[in-house]
């Protein structure tokens, strides 16, 4: 049967994603607009150089021009440094000797032990 058939073969005779037959591959080869995709750039001698067209050379050199995720200028970390409310982010705690002690503030004594006081899965 000839649907049949058809149908179990499907899969083989259905073309790749983004296929261009030959044809179709010669036609852009020679209507393509742009000439530095047949042509070499003429305006630097190597391919390792940057061009200095403005466009092209930010083009190719946006990646080193970009600042790593959570930068902050050296102004705006003096103004963090100046202007937080919180005293213990510059100044040691003073109810407690070591870092390994526990305070003694309510709040923060519950924030460092609740860890310790949650029950485990399964616990009966």
């Amino acid at each position: 049967d000839p649907l049949l058939r058809f149908t179990a073969l499907a899969k083989q005779l259905r073309l790749p994603r983004g296929f261009k037959s030959s044809e179709h591959l010669q036609h852009l080869r020679e209507s393509d607009p742009c000439l530095g995709s047949l042509a070499p750039r003429v305006d630097r001698p190597g391919p390792h150089e940057v061009s200095y067209d403005p466009l092209l050379r930010f083009t190719a050199l946006a990646h080193q021009l970009r600042l790593p995720r959570g930068f902050k200028s050296s102004e705006h970390l003096q103004h963090l440094r100046e202007s937080d409310p919180c005293l213990g982010s510059l100044a040691p705690r003073v109810d407690r000797p070591g870092p390994h002690e526990v305070s003694y503030d309510p709040l923060l004594r519950f924030t460092a032990l609740a860890h310790q006081l949650r029950l485990p899965r399964g616990f009966k």
